[in-house]
């Protein structure tokens, strides 16, 4: 640094910093920027020396000096003739630059290529620049890379200088940038910036010790289509898989539909039994843009493919039912729940066992997948995961929890818990109490089930008390209990059951005499069906005939009449043939429900 003429006395003066951009064309041709920022601590100085410059250089003459409190001073650049590789920055100031904060701006320019800055290192080219040597050592050291737009970014170029330099990417439209940072430059060393470039970034370089031999390249870019081809096979394993297994489940859906007088009814319907094909081809389709292309459109394909494999509740095909009788069957036949039989659709079926297995190891296998891939193929740690949602209709849907109950399945289900909420109200030893089912003509396969109760000593033209099961819906999953009490037109019991069901309808019976009086419980509930059917019981129990009045003419038993212990429920001789309000309330009520 050169003190002012008329400067005397101490003079300091120091380089605090030194933050360089080098920005690089399409040919190769660096333009270097220093950014110098200098402290004057005492007197005055009209210049100030920078060393450790390229002498092949192009250094641009013009510059500007920026103080920091002040207007700007034009100051020209000229070599140094004592010292080669130096310039000196002449300020165009008669009193030179007295203390404080000065940023000078050093610019020239540097052919890389020819100076061997920028040189092959395998596929990648290195882009190696030296610094200037720091004077004084400053710390926070910056050199800024920009570079033309390429495929690969660029990155340093060795392991070992990520130890000392922290590097920072920024990618745009029009450039590549890469900043690099040093926490500390020690006195006297000059640093070596370098980097790995892509060489697609300088395409205007054709030096031949940078551009391999055209056949060298034609070599070495090769196509390997083996990984395509493998992959293109795995997808279509894949396929397959996937489409035999809609194809087994169809097929499935089906068989247990016909055996269940139903329609099976696929969500989207496809002609030509093409849906497991449609399904497989969708499925990889859907895979293959989750890894590749647009992930939207994956969703969507997958969302397609579920549509594809899913099933509606089957369709109950109404038919009138043909003649039939009724007959008595055992308990264990009709109010125990039946297993039903194995069946291939019970793999995909989740409300089996073999269901359950089959969607666990399956879950397992995508898992394992997953975790095999992530690392290996971008974007598998979503894809597979996403993609194999469209197994999951496969198991929840077309199942058998879908298809329409039979008949004993109703009756396990109702029957039984109403004939056991019945043993806890009414005495069972006192009632008739069995099941019957309607067989169709010809068949050994019942259509319908029903509870019978009647007391064992029932009143004089009582037949029986029925509880049946009226679905909600042809084929629903839910029945309407109904109680119909059969007896025999103008006798005791029809002119009882006028008093505690007044006002309620009467149907014809089966027989002309016979007729039938319907009835709801007031909730459809097992609870309340075996309360009515207690209630029922109690009303319609006939006198035994131990309390019955005997002729002291006629003849003496042949053995001696038992006195009835239980609740006496007679009317007495004279009373009025009203009903009373307990039975009027309780029974009418529920009747009218």
């Amino acid at each position: 640094m050169e003190p002012a003429a008329h400067a005397a006395g101490w003079q300091e003066a120091h380089q605090t910093s030194d933050d360089v951009r080098v920005t690089v064309a399409q040919d190769g041709m660096a333009t270097v920027v220093h950014h110098l920022r200098y402290r004057v601590v005492a007197g005055r100085f009209k210049s100030f020396d920078f060393g450790g410059i390229d002498p092949r250089a192009e250094v641009v003459p013009q510059t500007v000096a920026f103080p920091e409190k002040g207007n700007e001073i034009a100051a020209k650049v000229e070599p140094n003739a004592k010292a080669p590789g130096s310039v000196r920055i002449a300020l165009d100031d008669a009193k030179g630059l007295g203390r404080g904060i000065y940023t000078v701006d050093l610019t020239y320019k540097l052919d890389l290529v020819a100076t061997k800055m920028l040189v092959r290192d395998g596929a990648m080219w290195r882009l190696a620049w030296s610094a200037p040597p720091s004077g004084e050592g400053h710390d926070g050291a910056r050199v800024v890379f920009e570079l033309p737009p390429a495929p690969t970014e660029p990155r340093l170029a060795s392991t070992e200088q990520a130890a000392t330099t922290v590097a920072t990417f920024r990618r745009m439209p029009e450039k590549d940038e890469l900043e690099l940072v040093r926490a500390h430059v020690p006195r006297g060393e000059g640093v070596v910036w370098s980097a790995r470039v892509d060489p697609k970034a300088f395409p205007l370089v054709t030096a031949p010790e940078l551009r391999a031999a055209p056949a060298a390249v034609a070599a070495s870019t090769t196509p390997n289509r083996v990984p395509a081809a493998l992959v293109a096979c795995g997808f279509a394993v894949i396929a397959g898989l996937l489409a035999l297994a809609l194809r087994t489940k169809q097929a499935a859906v089906a068989h247990a539909c016909a055996a269940s007088r139903s329609n099976a009814r696929p969500l989207i319907p496809v002609p030509g039994g093409a849906a497991p094909f449609v399904y497989g081809a969708v499925t990889v389709a859907a895979l293959a843009a989750l890894l590749w292309a647009n992930p939207t459109v994956g969703a969507l394909l997958v969302v397609l493919a579920m549509a594809l494999a899913a099933h509606r509740a089957p369709a109950v095909i109404e038919r009138p039912r043909g003649p039939g009788r009724w007959r008595t069957v055992s308990d264990e036949d009709v109010l125990l729940a039946q297993k039903r039989p194995s069946s291939p659709g019970d793999l995909f079926d989740v409300g089996t066992t073999k269901g359950r297995l089959v969607a666990l190891a399956l879950v397992a296998a995508v898992a394992s997948a997953t975790v095999l891939l992530a690392t290996r193929v971008a974007g598998a740690a979503l894809a597979i995961p996403l993609g194999s949602m469209v197994l999951v209709p496969l198991f929840v849907t077309g199942t058998r929890a879908q298809l329409p109950p039979k008949p004993s399945e109703l009756s396990s289900r109702f029957l039984r818990t109403t004939r056991d909420r019945l043993a806890r109200l009414a005495d069972l030893t006192h009632l008739e109490l069995a099941c019957v089912a309607r067989f169709g003509e010809g068949t050994q396969t019942f259509d319908e089930v029903r509870l019978t109760c009647a007391p064992a000593d029932r009143i004089p033209g009582l037949r029986t008390i029925e509880l049946a099961l009226a679905a909600m819906a042809p084929g629903g999953n839910t029945a309407v209990p109904e109680v119909l009490v059969r007896f025999d037109d103008a006798s005791a019991a029809a002119e009882k059951i006028a008093r505690i069901a007044p006002g309620v309808a009467v149907v014809p019976g089966r027989a002309p005499e016979e007729k039938v009086l319907r009835l709801s419980p007031r909730v459809p509930t097992p609870a309340f069906a075996a309360r009515l059917l207690a209630r029922l019981s109690e009303e319609l129990e006939g006198r035994r005939a131990s309390d019955r009045p005997r002729d002291t003419a006629g003849p003496e038993p042949s053995r001696p009449a038992r006195a009835w212990k239980g609740k006496e429920r007679r009317t007495p001789p004279g009373t009025s043939k009203r009903p009373s309000k307990q039975n009027t309330a309780i029974v009418a009520a529920v009747a009218l429900a």
